[in-house]
């Protein structure tokens, strides 16, 4: 007996301190849970390309009007009442908005459709407007008419928008028609359809300065030492395949923005390679950075083909103003082949400053800063006096 009531005793002992454990929640690391905490995953260069949408076809729709009513007023008070139907609603518009916080244009849908008016009702009662739709874009974007190819909306501010669909107007009840003559009128109007269109959508990479150059000329690397961006780097070709944007960042406040596209090869104008769907988005920027990769033999002759490339693709672009960054200059014998390099630009008469650089080990980088904000802030005080503005089509 003495020996059940001790087993029975240390049970409910045990229970207890279970119980408590539970409701102060005290937990052993061996049997507890462990927590998991969920992390953003670190996506490839590939992955990223396979998400990076750039460009889309959308149909819109906007909505029908409502149909207006035909009904006479009978209630217990007035048995034999005049004409009291009401009008339609509005259908409901489709308008596209430039929203800074939104990257790209995967969230689009291939087709979007407002919401119609409602009918009207009884006793001049007016049908409820359809709501409209709106999409949300990236800065920098591009509407164009999807068969002539015509820009119809440049949406490069925030806030900007573009009514692309206008909603069709209700129809008018019989208490429209009401006259003199015609005291008693049946006839109603139906509400007319919502106007459609087919249109491209394209993102354009907006920027102060881009980084352009050969595959494996240190693009990215010059991004990560001048920013804080972190593109991928590594020792092959078109490792960047999607656009990166880096800011720097002043004691004045003052924020530069510097995108590295993937690297032009010959042809690109021809869409070889990463082709114009990556050509585009340096239209925007207002100065190029040539990065020269100073092993490669005959360095100047990547100017030349770069500007061919964009003269092809788009005249302006080489007509731009630009900096020329030798870059690999830490390595043996880059110190000879940038004093080529100087000697055969000043022979191409296209006004290029050359600098020396290293975007591994970080070496004449304050130079390139400095002569980036002096490109920044002739290209602003040009702006301000003359009031120039970013063209569509440069």
């Amino acid at each position: 007996m003495l020996e059940m009531k001790l087993l029975s005793s240390m049970k409910l002992l045990q229970s207890a301190i279970v119980n408590l454990s539970r409701n102060f929640g005290w937990s052993c690391q061996q049997c507890g849970k462990q927590k998991v905490t969920s992390s953003k995953p670190n996506l490839t260069e590939k992955q990223l390309y396979k998400k990076f949408v750039d460009e889309k076809r959308i149909i819109v729709n906007a909505g029908k009007g409502g149909d207006g009513k035909s009904c006479f007023l009978r209630d217990k008070i007035t048995a034999f009442g005049g004409p009291c139907g009401g009008n339609g609603g509005r259908g409901g518009d489709v308008i596209i908005v430039a929203e800074k916080h939104c990257k790209t244009l995967a969230h689009l849908k291939t087709q979007y459709h407002s919401q119609s008016g409602k009918d009207g009702g009884t006793k001049e009662g007016a049908g409820r407007d359809g709501k409209s739709i709106v999409i949300q874009v990236p800065l920098g974007t591009l509407v164009r008419c999807y068969e002539t190819e015509e820009v119809l909306a440049d949406l490069s501010k925030d806030g900007d928008d573009y009514l692309a669909c206008t909603g069709g107007v209700g129809g008018k009840g019989n208490q429209f028609f009401v006259s003199s003559v015609n005291t008693t009128p049946q006839q109603c109007t139906s509400g007319m359809s919502g106007e459609t269109a087919e249109l491209w959508v394209e993102m354009r990479t907006l920027a102060h300065a881009g980084l352009v150059g050969f595959p494996n000329a240190g693009k990215s690397t010059l991004l990560r030492a001048l920013t804080k961006a972190r593109p991928a780097v590594a020792a092959y070709a078109f490792t960047t395949l999607t656009p990166h944007v880096g800011i720097m960042h002043f004691e004045d406040f003052t924020q530069i923005a510097i995108a590295d596209t993937p690297g032009i090869i010959e042809g690109a104008h021809r869409n070889r390679g990463r082709g114009i769907r990556f050509l585009k988005h340096i239209e925007r920027c207002r100065f190029l950075l040539y990065v020269i990769d100073l092993t490669m033999p005959d360095p100047w002759k990547q100017i030349e083909q770069m500007q061919y490339e964009f003269e092809h693709f788009n005249f302006s672009l080489s007509k731009r103003p630009g900096i020329v960054l030798a870059n690999k200059v830490d390595l043996p014998g880059a110190t000879e082949m940038f004093l080529k390099l100087k000697r055969e630009i000043d022979k191409l008469e296209k006004s290029l400053e050359v600098l020396p650089v290293s975007g591994k080990t970080g070496q004449y980088i304050e130079d390139v800063i400095l002569k980036i904000r002096e490109k920044y802030d002739i290209d602003m005080a040009e702006r301000k006096q003359y009031g120039r503005t970013i063209p569509l089509e440069w």
